[in-house]
């Protein structure tokens, strides 16, 4: 158990580390990656579709707002 928290507290710095467009492609890649293999496995229509849509609204959303950046350095 110790090993997935260190693994996660790794990724948690470097994604922390990033630029406001850097995160946001990592956030929207990472929500179309998701939502393309959830209908994949629902056999649902329009797959791709959905899941471009979902990484496009993710990596707006995120570099308009930024809200998961803190600005503390």
């Amino acid at each position: 158990m110790n090993a997935v928290k260190r693994l996660y507290n790794r990724a948690d710095e470097w994604a922390k580390g990033l630029s406001r467009v850097s995160y946001a492609a990592l956030l929207g890649l990472s929500a179309g990656i998701g939502v393309l293999v959830v209908n994949l496995l629902l056999s649902a229509e329009f797959a791709l579709v959905q899941a471009l849509t979902m990484a496009l609204v993710m990596f707006s959303l995120e570099c308009v707002f930024g809200l998961h950046q803190t600005t503390e350095e």
